[in-house]
């Protein structure tokens, strides 16, 4: 049977929170965690938190209204700050929220947050002021762990776990931002004039979208990130199995079977987890579009419907068309109430006083003779052939890339693409191209990227090895 939150925090805990006064407890409860959440055991002196309660009600300046408990834990007297501020801590206590700490030989006793709810009062703040994620961060401190792994003396606590759980908060953190698309722009554009709202969209790509997740994904941390971590979850699967079951066993106290299970779902759920970042990512922009085209058509909507002189023909345009049922209609007479303001005349209709010119018919003419051109330069030709081919040799096709790293393997395994661009730097447009084909399945190699920055003959880039590619 499952645990239910209230087998572990006592069911009066909400009352307080459901009552007349339930933003005053939530207030009292936010200043009292403020001064408790960096002490030990969460506690402060008793007094402490009746002065602190005291003065909130002072400051209050209205008149507090009590419920039927209340009226019990403070006598009915609602003059004396002192005696609510007393009755209402009493109340915090008696249903959970705070626990009574003896105090030390001649100490005064103190009172504390009830360690079963600092969760809760963490998620009031958090919706209050929701935490900033910063995913490229996020996704960067997970990449450094993994590259590293080999090194690490507890792979599974050190690395897998912690992943596993950075992931949770890094997909948590985005589908919150997906979720929120439409109250963000609805936010965004309230209180706008229309005019004000279409302005803001024409800059709204590249002062939010692009700040807030769009650099996170489109410039190369997403697609390198996601080629290195899945090659350091194959290298879990093999050669760091060992050591992860290792510390496996000896960080959660199981047999080694237990242990190589629960491994083995660990890795698959981070596969998972990248897989997941790229489903929110893709719903993220689709959200995107989609509340934005509504932003903007609601705009337009309204910049139509405000009276001015170009909402006035629209709506004369909308009710015509509202008259018109066939084509035959669009000839009729107009006897609306349109008729005195303006006059509409179909696109061939011609009279003495038509808005149409009259369109002048072109006349056949004879076909002319194709003029005889003087024999082609075949030295010209070939030359233009010889360009041509050499482009078609040096394009950055995925066949002409393979061919490239052949030629610089040369049967060897392994070879730096520094090295080579620095006896060759004509050769950059090529390396580029190795890069770019480098996730493509056509491809002959495979590249490995290095933590080192090549700086030569003007250019710096990533240092990378290509190799060839097994199978």
């Amino acid at each position: 049977m499952n645990m239910n939150i209230f087998d572990k925090v006592d069911e009066k805990l909400f009352r307080p929170l459901t009552g007349i006064n339930k933003r005053k407890y939530v207030d009292i409860l936010t200043i009292i965690w403020d001064k408790c959440k960096r002490m030990p055991m969460y506690a402060i002196e008793k007094s402490t938190i009746f002065d602190m309660v005291e003065d909130y009600f002072c400051g209050l300046d209205e008149q507090v209204e009590l419920d039927i408990e209340e009226q019990d834990e403070t006598d009915g007297n609602i003059a004396d700050a002192r005696v609510l501020a007393g009755g209402f801590v009493r109340r915090l206590k008696d249903t959970g929220w705070l626990t009574e700490k003896e105090g030390e030989y001649e100490e005064e006793s103190k009172l504390a947050i009830n360690y079963k709810v600092v969760p809760i009062l963490k998620s009031f703040q958090e919706i209050i002021s929701p935490m900033i994620i910063t995913y490229k961060g996020k996704l960067f401190k997970i990449y450094s762990m993994f590259e590293h792994i080999s090194e690490q003396g507890s792979p599974y606590e050190g690395v897998l776990k912690e992943a596993s759980e950075d992931f949770d908060n890094l997909n948590q953190a985005l589908r919150i931002l997906s979720a929120s698309i439409e109250d963000h722009i609805n936010n965004l554009t309230q209180g706008k004039r229309p005019e004000e709202v279409l302005e803001f969209f024409e800059t709204y790509e590249e002062k939010i979208v692009v700040g807030s997740y769009h650099r996170f994904k489109t410039n190369d941390n997403l697609f390198y990130y996601r080629t290195s971590l899945y090659d350091s979850l194959d290298k879990c699967e093999d050669v760091l199995m060992d050591a992860l079951v290792a510390d496996y066993m000896d960080a959660e106290r199981v047999d080694k079977a237990e242990a190589t299970v629960r491994i083995k779902e660990l890795i698959t759920k981070v596969r998972m987890d990248i897989e997941e970042m790229e489903a929110i990512m893709r719903t993220i922009d689709d959200r995107h579009i989609l509340y934005r085209t509504r932003a903007v058509q609601r705009a337009q909507f309204l910049l139509l419907s405000d009276g001015s002189v170009k909402s006035k023909i629209n709506n004369i345009l909308q009710y015509y068309v509202n008259q018109i049922n066939t084509k035959e209609d669009l000839y009729e007479d107009d006897d609306t109430m349109c008729q005195e303001i303006f006059q509409v005349f179909g696109q061939n209709y011609i009279d003495s006083s038509s808005l149409a010119k009259p369109v002048k018919k072109r006349r056949s003419s004879p076909i002319e003779l194709m003029t005889v051109i003087d024999e082609l330069d075949m030295e010209l030709v070939e030359e233009k052939n010889r360009k041509m081919m050499e482009y078609i040799k040096n394009a950055l096709t995925s066949e002409n890339v393979n061919s490239f790293a052949n030629d610089i393997l040369k049967g060897r395994m392994a070879v730096s693409v520094g090295a080579v661009f620095e006896n060759k730097p004509d050769t950059l447009a090529k390396i580029i191209g190795l890069y770019t084909y480098s996730q493509t399945p056509e491809r002959e190699y495979e590249i490995r990227l290095k933590d080192t920055v090549v700086e030569s003959n003007g250019v710096r880039f990533k240092e990378f090895i290509i190799e060839k590619r097994k199978g």
